[in-house]
């Protein structure tokens, strides 16, 4: 492959944000297009437990609209950024280093998906039920949920929820290239189950059941994470 010179390089990361950047404007297009479906399906969670959703200001629902757009558009796009910065990098790279992300990004899809469908269907649902009982809401005080508010409340959970399950990949690629050892992870255990509860009450409401259902999946994807690093011999030295 031929080397690139300094303007060359400059160019060449020029483009690749020219393209980042369009894949974000039609993201967004795309996702104002179909927001009204959209928009239901982070409603769903309210709409189900019999709680409408109300709009306190004239602009609300076209701010609303506005805000989802531009977040929608960036997350849509992000394979398109992912694919310009590997391509990008992956020039200066070893096979070796080519094949440890490829893995990652693999893996850093599915635990991704996972925590939208965990989240989404389980923790959501249950943390509105729970907020929304008598044991937080006085009997006489009426509902009136902010649309905004309840709408981007769903987004920001996911959004965490896909951030924070990245965190066993992260971790993998650090006992791959031998920056910790498992020896550490195993010692430090109390630490890392202290640090992933504080993350956990970060994330969730005031409230041990929706921590521990966060901190609960969390532990697991630990665990699995120094499984998998003993069965292939990842993490056996600290360089």
């Amino acid at each position: 492959m031929t080397e690139l010179s300094l303007i060359g390089h400059i160019a060449e990361l020029r483009r690749r944000l020219l393209w980042s950047f369009l894949s974000v404007a039609l993201g967004m297009g795309i996702v104002y297009a179909l927001y009204d479906h959209l928009v239901t399906f982070f409603m769903a969670p309210f709409l189900g437990n019999g709680h409408p959703l109300v709009i306190h200001s004239l602009l609300e629902g076209f701010i609303t609209r506005f805000k989802f757009s531009v977040i929608g558009g960036i997350i849509v796009s992000l394979p398109v950024h992912l694919f310009h910065l590997v391509r990008f990098v992956f020039p200066g790279l070893s096979n070796k280093e080519r094949q440890l992300i490829g893995w990652a990004l693999a893996g850093s899809l599915g635990l991704a998906l996972l925590s939208i469908w965990f989240g989404y269907h389980y923790f959501i649902p249950f943390v509105v039920r729970s907020l929304l009982t008598s044991e937080f809401v006085p009997s006489g005080v009426s509902l009136m949920l902010n649309y905004e508010q309840s709408v981007f409340y769903v987004l920001n959970f996911l959004l965490w929820g896909i951030l924070t399950f990245q965190l066993p990949v992260l971790l993998e690629m650090l006992l791959v290239l031998n920056i910790v050892s498992r020896r550490a992870l195993i010692r430090h255990t109390r630490l890392v189950v202290v640090a992933i509860m504080i993350i956990a009450a970060i994330v969730t409401p005031p409230d041990v059941i929706s921590q521990l259902m966060i901190a609960g999946p969390l532990l697991l994807l630990y665990g699995i994470t120094i499984l998998i690093a003993t069965i292939f011999g990842f993490g056996d030295s600290h360089v």
